[in-house]
């Protein structure tokens, strides 16, 4: 076989020249690889750089938002609440709040003013035996008491919210109301320069009248007026 092959014009070539054209070949296959992994090797470096300048700004944001709200959350603490420190959001004036009154409390013979020229007081607190004539009574040692509105002003004064409450002992007890005997309720309002009242009857065991409170509700947005002593056995 001839070592001979043949140029582009179609003139024969030595062996030699053949060995220098396919060294030339092998030459350029080797440029146009390198040529395609570096391509290939920046692509890849370019991606990477965007996909990451992407995820830093919202990991930023997030630990930034996080930081502001622990910061702008004036009730953020890593302390425990105290189990022992006080409702604050109780109301002090409810009697029924543990029986704690923060404020004037009467003694059942005061007049307690509830409006401008109208008062309030107690009088007639007595013992009585209370009789089971409703739903829900129970018969036995009561207290009975009358509750007066008196209205020194040119108004008529509504009573459609005023209610009576009673607590006794020293754990303050609410008591049970009674219809009888005797019980009679209050109007609806006060008319100028009159006074009305109302009769009201509790279920109050003898042995724990040493420490009643009778609460009188006048006004859904007022504290009610406070009487507290010791009650006739």
């Amino acid at each position: 076989m001839s070592d001979e092959t043949q140029d582009e014009a179609g003139e024969p070539r030595s062996t030699e020249e053949n060995a220098e054209v396919e060294a030339h070949s092998r030459r350029r296959a080797l440029v146009i690889l390198v040529v395609v992994v570096v391509v290939a090797l920046v692509g890849a470096l370019v991606a990477w750089s965007i996909a990451s300048n992407a995820q830093a700004p919202a990991a930023t944001a997030s630990a930034s938002a996080s930081a502001s709200s622990g910061a702008s959350d004036p009730d953020a603490s890593d302390e425990p609440a105290d189990p022992g420190a006080p409702d604050e959001s109780a109301d002090p004036a409810d009697p029924e709040a543990g029986g704690e009154v923060t404020d004037d409390i009467r003694e059942f013979d005061d007049t307690a003013p509830v409006g401008d020229g109208v008062t309030v007081a107690l009088s007639d607190l007595e013992a009585v035996e209370g009789e089971a004539s409703m739903p829900g009574e129970i018969a036995g040692p009561s207290l009975r008491f009358t509750v007066t509105f008196a209205n020194d002003s040119d108004e008529a004064y509504s009573l459609l919210g005023a209610v009576t409450n009673v607590y006794f002992g020293a754990d303050q007890t609410p008591a049970i109301e009674l219809a009888e005997p005797g019980g009679v309720a209050l109007p609806s309002e006060v008319a100028p320069g009159e006074t009305v009242t109302g009769t009201f009857v509790y279920n109050v065991p003898t042995d724990d009248r040493g420490q009643v409170r009778i609460t009188v509700d006048y006004a859904a947005a007022e504290p009610a007026v406070v009487f507290e002593g010791e009650a006739p056995r």
